[in-house]
This record gives C-alpha cells, structure tokens and sequence, in this order.
C-alpha cells in the first residue's frame, strides 16, 4: 500500500530573470519548498553549473542559444535543470542534484535515474507550450524574441 510521507502541497513557481552568458539567453525559473525562491547559493551555483554545460558557441546549425533553467529548493534536496532547444523540436536536459543544503555539491544525473518532480514537470510543459506557440508553430518566421517573453509564474 502505498503511504506518503507529506501531503502535496503547492509551491510557487517564478521567473527569476532573462540570463545572459557567451551568446545564450536562458530563463531562469526558481521553486522553494519553503520559501518563496531558491537560496542565493543555489542561483549561484546553478549558474556556474550552467557555464560548464552549455555549449559554444551558442549559436549553430543545431541549437538557437536560448534556453531554460529550473533551479529547485525542494523538500529533501537540490536540484538544477539546464534545458536548451536542439535541432527544432528537442530538449537537451542536463539534470543535476545534491542532498539539501548542499548546493556546492551538485552532481550530474543525480538521483540517478530521476526524471521530473510534479512542480519541475509544470515549468516543462510551459516552456513547452510557449515554443510550440511561437517558433514551430511559425515556420515561416520563428519568434524567438516572443518564446523568451512567454514566462511563468504561478504556484502549481
């Protein structure tokens, strides 16, 4: 029988900024468990994370430079996305995790295994919906400049 150890509960889900680094532009979203945005250690380390996994240049045959992060204070742990479009229709997701407060030590594919939370999941289908509206949905002239001004907050 399965038992939960917490109720669901929801939590907010925000558009922290538009990050800029070597030619990509990444929305970052952050979500707390407890508070209303991830810790600044988090931030900086999901950054840092982000610089040694997005690829150069930017700009290719097969990626667009643009992008997202999800940057995940949760219950029991801490977890950073880096997300970027790839060859029209394709998510590159890189997914890294530590033990809770301990954002220092995120390690790649960390639970192995893990995919999605329930509130990662909500960010996903969202940026989603947003690149289908504004660039596959546009062959003829792929709107960029929209997809990165399509942000969610929300809590889920």
């Amino acid at each position: 029988m399965l038992q939960l150890d917490h109720p669901y509960t929801r939590r907010p889900i925000r558009f922290l900024e538009l990050w800029e680094w070597r030619g990509w532009r990444m929305k970052i979203y952050g979500i707390a468990a407890h508070a209303p945005s991830p810790s600044e250690e988090l931030m900086q380390a999901a950054k840092k994370i982000a610089k040694r996994r997005l690829p150069q240049p930017a700009l290719s045959e097969k990626h667009y430079g643009v992008g997202y992060m999800i940057v995940h204070d949760g219950e029991n742990g801490d977890y950073v996305f880096v997300d970027w479009w790839f060859d029209q229709d394709i998510v590159q997701h890189h997914s890294y995790g530590a033990l809770k407060g301990h954002a220092g030590k995120l390690q790649y594919h960390w639970p192995k295994g893990a995919g999605f939370c329930v509130w990662e999941l909500a960010v996903c289908w969202f940026e989603r919906e947003a690149w289908v509206e504004n660039v596959l949905s546009k062959p003829e002239n792929p709107d960029l400049e929209t997809y990165l001004m399509r942000r969610l907050n929300t809590d889920v």
